[in-house]
């Protein structure tokens, strides 16, 4: 969950769909690992939020940004690391302009954290929550060490 993406579709009036099917931190490939570890959220400062496994019911129209996802799933399945810092430098490039772009569904599948300002940040750690039983977890260890 990126900041840069945030505030993109806070200006461009889209929803911002958290993705993390796959995940290497949970043993279910079809579950998005988001709600695994965070609450909740239907929105973030007034984004619209999918961030669950609802994400299983959507289908995502095109054309897709970047043009790399336009490509038929099974040749998209290698993603060799130029492309993805490629995608980094298109994403970043198309979330500093001031326009939207004509693909109707933006993928951001790079860190861009970073590359935003702190505020954005902050909005969103303001804005998503630890479940609690990790959060017990976390500050248990953290009383014991």
């Amino acid at each position: 969950l990126g900041a840069g993406v945030l505030v993109y579709a806070q200006r461009t009036g889209r929803t911002l769909v958290v993705d993390w099917r796959g995940s290497c931190y949970i043993d279910r490939p079809f579950s998005n690992a988001f709600p695994v570890f965070f609450e909740p959220v239907e929105d973030i400062a007034g984004v619209p939020v999918i961030c669950d496994d609802r994400i299983n019911q959507l289908s995502f129209p095109g054309p897709f940004f970047p043009r790399w996802w336009n490509r038929p799933s099974v040749d998209c399945i290698n993603r060799p690391d130029e492309q993805i810092f490629r995608e980094r430098d298109e994403l970043t490039e198309l979330f500093q302009a001031r326009e939207d772009n004509e693909a109707n569904t933006i993928v951001c599948d790079a860190c861009l954290m970073w590359r935003c300002g702190e505020e954005a940040e902050r909005l969103i750690f303001r804005n998503i929550k630890l479940r609690s039983e990790i959060q017990a977890r976390i500050d248990d260890l953290y009383e014991k060490h």
